[in-house]
């Protein structure tokens, strides 16, 4: 073989086998995050090597509201009501050679590495795998995989089911989307779907016999495939890591609506996107310190043929819900409503639009499951984006609400924390124009904890509720008792968006996980969170 030749054979080889490459924006430097190496996962990786496995190295990164900004919504056009409560960790993997990488999704959730993404495919015999240590003490932490898109289209009928529902929580925009957005030639759409529970931080606790999972050194496993999950455990005992501290995530071979793939490496094969998220710590620097800088490890692994066929796992299935009954505080929570008509009205210019009865559709907030029925299964079967649908909290949400006209809201509730459905409550104002949260709009059980007691002369048991006023000026409530404390500005809204929506905002509440359980609670049992308007 002369020189020519052979310098030809080594370009092609260096080019088959190469990672795939993501082409960077213009004139934007990125600088490259270096795979963590230490000697535990060294000491893995050539375990896994000897024993026939594909491995590709990733790593982790902070997924934050900015990044929200900054690129899901320019990419997207869409942030998918991300909880604006905690932001999220990702795993960041490596594109095998031979796998589709959709231009389309490049950086559209954070900015990754040239020749790395956030989103990924799936072999049957693949699997994500997720190790480190985890993150210091809190109320929560979850790992989530969502089928995040699919090749296809939504059915006319569909759509126009959804376009014709009367107080519609969330702009059609956002439920029915394609890759790239607004191309009536795609044929990829969103699903953001769910495939399974959350393996949270309750999950982990139960797993572990009790013992407190934060902080702990813990092993995640995703992947469809029954056998490359045991090969994969057998490799991690073998390092000395104990079976109760590894936990699977399985990729369901089906839904009670249909099968669930294709997967594979090809273009029309589906995709998925994992979260890691962490809430309410108990010490914000610490919790700081362990985001900015993830320890967690990151790997895609491939199973080979010698370890026998493919053992898929069998249909999703949620775990049950159950809830304390807060149905008897019925009249407790309509006694709050109108007194906080009557001090409002009384004391200010404001006229409460919603203070009739009976009480317009529109003042209950509407609950995605028990109304809409907005889970994995039935968002997937019609084509529709599910915006990470979770069995780990009642999450409700209010219709876009106008904001620039001096309108004040009332949110009144039950709190779960108190009623015992909850581990902890997250209320947020989602900025309507790119379904994202607004800067400063979130508040957690403890600041809502105690705001309707200045109603406890006239209403039974006001601190199992709450009182939350949203404005852009807070300061037409001065008078209202109570609501100067408990009042939250509305400012920071973005520029960009649809400008239809500008302005506009969407109130969400989440009640996460029924103490006892690993599930959010039975909204079936909870009373309907009420929101109230009041104009000039």
């Amino acid at each position: 073989m002369n020189a020519r030749i052979l310098l030809v054979t080594i370009i092609v080889a260096l080019f088959v086998l190469a990672p795939v490459a993501y082409a960077q924006p213009a004139g934007k430097h990125t600088s490259v995050s270096i795979p963590a190496s230490d000697p535990f996962t060294d000491t893995l990786i050539d375990s896994l090597k000897q024993g026939g496995f594909r491995v590709s190295q990733g790593y982790a990164k902070l997924y934050t509201q900015q990044d929200c900004y900054d690129h899901t919504y320019p990419v997207l056009k869409n942030c998918f009501g991300a909880n604006p409560a905690a932001p999220y960790v990702l795993p960041v993997v490596q594109p095998w050679p031979e796998e589709y990488v959709d231009p389309a999704l490049v950086n559209a959730f954070v900015e990754t590495d040239p020749g790395y993404s956030a989103t990924y495919r799936l072999d049957e015999r693949e699997a994500l795998v997720i190790y480190g240590r985890m993150p210091p003490a809190g109320r929560y932490m979850g790992l989530q995989t969502f089928e995040f898109s699919e090749h296809g289209q939504w059915r006319p009928k569909d759509y126009d089911l959804w376009a014709n529902t009367p107080n519609l929580s969330i702009p059609l925009q956002y439920l029915f989307t394609t890759i790239p957005p607004d191309d009536p030639t795609s044929r990829r759409i969103i699903t953001l779907s769910s495939l399974g529970d959350v393996v949270n931080s309750a999950v982990m606790e139960r797993q572990l016999g009790g013992e407190d999972p934060f902080g702990q050194t813990l092993y995640f496993i995703t992947t469809p495939s029954d056998s490359t999950d045991r090969a994969v455990r057998k490799a991690l005992q073998a390092q000395g890591v104990a079976d109760s501290h590894i936990f699977t995530e399985q990729i369901p071979r089906r839904d009670n609506l249909g099968p669930i793939g294709p997967l594979g490496m090809g273009k029309n094969a589906i995709d998925f996107f994992t979260a890691f998220r962490y809430a309410v710590p108990a010490d914000t620097d610490a919790a700081k310190t362990w985001r900015e800088n993830p320890p967690l490890t990151v790997l895609r692994v491939r199973a080979p043929d010698s370890i026998g066929p493919v053992q898929r796992f069998g249909s999703l299935a949620y775990a049950p819900r159950t809830a304390n009954s807060e149905l008897d505080m019925a009249g407790d929570l309509q006694n709050l409503v109108d007194a906080v008509c009557d001090s409002v009205g009384s004391t200010t210019n404001l006229t409460g639009t919603d203070c009739v009865s009976p009480q317009p559709a529109s003042s209950f907030l509407r609950n995605l499951v028990s109304d809409f029925d907005w889970t994995g299964p039935y968002c997937r079967k019609i084509g529709m984006d599910c915006l990470g649908d979770q069995q780990e909290a009642a999450y409700y949400f209010s219709t876009p609400l106008p904001t620039g006209s001096g309108e004040v809201y009332a949110v009144i509730a039950p709190l779960a924390t108190e009623t015992g459905n909850a581990v902890y409550v997250g209320l947020s104002a989602n900025d309507a124009a790119i379904l994202g949260g607004v800067p400063e709009g979130t508040l957690l059980d403890t600041q809502l904890k105690g705001s309707a007691d200045v109603y406890a002369s006239t209403v039974n048991n006001t601190g199992k509720f709450f009182v939350r006023y949203f404005s852009k000026d807070c300061s037409v409530l001065a008078t209202v008792p109570g609501a100067a404390d408990n009042c939250t500005t509305i400012s920071g809204m973005s520029t960009q968006g649809d400008p239809a929506l500008q302005g506009m905002i969407i109130i969400s509440l989440r009640n996460y996980i029924a103490p006892g359980t690993t599930s959010g609670p039975d909204a079936s049992l909870l009373l309907t969170p009420r929101i109230l308007m009041f104009t000039p």
